[in-house]
């Protein structure tokens, strides 16, 4: 089998254990300099612990609970390797030094006194690991060293919470001109959709906070700062032609989807946005203009993560018994996004009266409007007009029936009263 990305994708790596060699004992942390539009860019990362070896021994017992992870991960929420976690694999040593090896569910690895220390590392195990877990692009194994295996390296490096060392992976990637990314989104809502999903079930509190904490470094990681969003939104003004972009947010058959959808509408409403959803509840496609959605795109992530957080404060308080907590915390879900479409709904409608145009979206022109009224209501009808002819010719039709209506009033109530904390990035709270 070719495999034309090997040197490359060896090069990206070698570039990320560098750094990981260079992390500063006292602080943790790894200054690396990247090239970027013809310039030089400082970025700073905070690596998890890479573990080392002393011997192939010691690097099976890791594999084993590695695999155990993502085993009781799989179990939790689907598998994201086709089922290929549940094939068991194996690590030996062998009598070279210069290579690490992944065959037919064995991993070889060289020995440390014979010159193999190189390999003793949790990055270059999990390298052979993700070629174990491998099923290529749209589950066919086609590639060795190529797209998808890239893309499993970097999933199997979040799901085990090494979030920092994935985006320092990807970030090489790039630097060496693979997978350069395309879109903004780079399928980090699903990432964090994933990570809050799993401090939902998580057992213990370290483990919760674990998650949480995961979930707001990967925000970071991919510079989600509202401040970024409104600069973007400012610079986007001149904009004319609207677009789409779909978003992943969850997997197939996972509930709490719709809890997500409902966020994202009512976040996208407020910013002038339509929106189609996948019938099988597992994203959202956004209309508008690309501004628009940026701004959608990133207060998404700081609301998910905040809503999520403040459910799981409320069920463990107790506060909601008898209710079963699954009731309880998707009443608390659907209050909390109540009250935050309210608040960016008076948030958009106070912002239009201070620039003088008045009114709500959608509401009646006045009789004789100003040019900012008039260049909103244009937008409207634009957007309005661009999502008819995409629902046309993609055949989007039917009405989303949405989530389950929850009876329980208590919880409803104290997820609205929490949204009215709710906070955006280094914003105190969102104005309304």
């Amino acid at each position: 089998m070719s495999d034309p990305d090997r040197s490359t994708t060896y090069a990206a790596e070698d570039m990320v254990t560098a750094w990981l060699d260079a992390v500063s004992p006292e602080t943790g942390q790894v200054q690396v300099t990247t090239r970027r539009d013809g310039r030089c860019q400082q970025a700073t990362y905070t690596p998890e612990v890479e573990p080392r070896f002393s011997r192939p021994a010691e690097v099976a017992q890791f594999v084993e609970k590695v695999m155990d992870r993502l085993q009781g991960l799989s179990r939790q929420y689907g598998s994201g390797y086709r089922g290929r976690e549940k094939k068991p694999v194996r690590v030996v040593a062998h009598a070279g030094w210069k290579k690490a090896t992944y065959s037919d569910g064995l991993i070889r690895l060289p020995q440390r006194e014979r010159g193999g220390a190189w390999a003793l590392r949790g990055f270059v195990v999990l390298h052979e690991l993700a070629h174990h877990l491998n099923t290529g692009v749209d589950g066919a194994i086609i590639d060795v060293h190529g797209e998808g295996f890239r893309a499993t390296f970097v999933q199997l490096l979040e799901d085990l919470g090494w979030v920092q060392v994935a985006a320092m992976l990807r970030e090489a990637y790039d630097q060496v001109g693979l997978d350069r990314r395309q879109g903004a989104d780079d399928g980090m809502l699903e990432k964090v959709g994933k990570l809050l999903r799993h401090a939902e079930g998580a057992t213990t509190e370290a483990e919760r906070e674990a998650f949480f904490s995961k979930a707001q470094e990967l925000a970071s990681v991919h510079s989600i700062e509202l401040a970024v969003a409104r600069a973007a939104h400012e610079r986007g003004a001149a904009e004319r032609t609207p677009t789409f972009e779909s978003i992943r947010l969850g997997h197939r058959g996972q509930p709490s989807n719709v809890r997500f959808i409902n966020l994202v509408l009512a976040i996208a409403r407020a910013n002038d946005l339509r929106c189609s959803i996948r019938g099988d509840n597992t994203g959202v496609t956004l209309y508008g203009f690309a501004s628009d959605i940026e701004v959608t795109r990133v207060l998404y992530v700081s609301l998910a993560v905040q809503m999520v957080a403040d459910a799981d404060a409320y069920i463990r308080s107790g506060a909601h018994r008898p209710v079963h907590g699954r009731t309880a915390r998707a009443a608390f879900y659907a209050g909390w996004t109540s009250r935050i479409g309210q608040r960016l709904h008076e948030a958009n409608r106070a912002a239009r009266a201070i620039s003088g145009v008045g009114g709500e979206p959608g509401a009646p022109a006045p009789e004789r409007p100003g040019t900012k009224a008039l260049a909103l209501l244009a937008k409207e009808v634009e957007v309005d007009d661009y999502y008819a002819s995409m629902a046309r010719q993609h055949g989007v039709s039917g009405t989303w029936k949405g989530s389950t209506v929850v009876d329980d009033a208590r919880s409803t109530s104290r997820g609205r009263a929490a949204a009215d904390q709710a906070r955006l990035g280094s914003q105190k709270v969102i104005s309304a």
